[in-house]
């Protein structure tokens, strides 16, 4: 049965991250990690300690990357994921290492961003990019471990074709409408059409389209954006995904943040109870 989980950013001391997700109701999310200082297994000796402690489950670990990072346009094409050439062998090796912190945890999928992948198969720095998901999924399936792309950067067929290219069994999509919202890249009902085969995670996140001039749109709390979540659960129930439903609140801060989230949490959570009712 899907339920609402959360995205526990940790930056440094993991038990705070995780009391603070669990007072929030929580149960369960996926921790995100941007500080490569703590990918050693001290650091998974502390997680594993505080997830027994609050009885909170990891379900998957979401890995930053070191390097100059750009969200913004037009950087953002050539500093994101593996796109840039000149800092994919350090990225590789850095979420190889946030695969073994995962693995030390007992988290068996792996999430990040890729990048904005070119459409054209026969594109140079693409093919070197298919080559680094090749290695990155070779050395993580030794400890059956999953791979999973964060949706919104690449047109979802550029995904599925790319998955497709690199040919191995434990790639798949961590499945965020917001992110191909903010990116103009699909309508996410529709993308989910394609993607739904290769859904490992969700993000529970809204957001609305770029409009006039502007390259990008706009997060919105749940419920308030173009997702359309009622739409997408249904579709993700059909398509056999039983998993969480992350939320990820990242435009706010605060209690505005807290807010949100918690509103976002008995949205979905509705949901859900009408969809099993049905």
């Amino acid at each position: 049965m899907m339920r609402a989980g959360i995205l526990v950013p940790v930056r440094d001391d993991p038990y705070t991250c995780l009391a603070r997700a669990a007072e929030l109701g929580f149960m369960s999310g996926q921790l995100s990690i941007w500080n490569m200082a703590l990918y050693q297994t001290q650091t998974a000796a502390q997680i594993r300690d505080a997830c027994r402690e609050l009885d909170f489950t990891i379900t998957a670990v979401w890995c930053g990357w070191s390097g100059p990072v750009d969200w913004s346009y037009p950087g953002m094409y050539d500093t994101l994921g593996l796109v840039p050439a000149w800092l994919r062998a350090r990225r590789v090796d850095e979420l190889l290492q946030g695969a073994s912190l995962a693995h030390e945890i007992g988290v068996d999928c792996v999430v990040t961003h890729l990048g904005y992948i070119p459409d054209n198969p026969l594109d140079s720095n693409r093919i070197g990019i298919v080559h680094a998901i090749r290695t990155i999924a070779r050395e993580i399936g030794l400890h059956r471990q999953r791979f999973l792309f964060e949706t919104g950067e690449e047109l979802p067929l550029t995904l599925v074709q790319l998955i497709r290219d690199v040919g191995m069994d434990n790639l798949g999509v961590n499945f965020d409408p917001a992110n191909l919202l903010i990116n103009g890249r699909a309508n996410p009902s529709d993308a989910l059409d394609l993607l739904a085969p290769y859904v490992g995670g969700v993000h529970a996140k809204d957001a609305v389209y770029p409009t006039g001039v502007n390259p990008k749109g706009k997060e919105m709390p749940l419920g308030q954006g173009q997702a359309n979540f009622p739409v997408l659960l249904r579709k993700l129930s059909k398509a056999g995904y039983q998993g969480d439903l992350t939320i990820e609140r990242e435009s706010t801060g605060g209690d505005e943040q807290t807010k949100d989230i918690l509103a976002g949490k008995a949205y979905l959570e509705k949901i859900i109870m009408d969809m099993d009712q049905s």
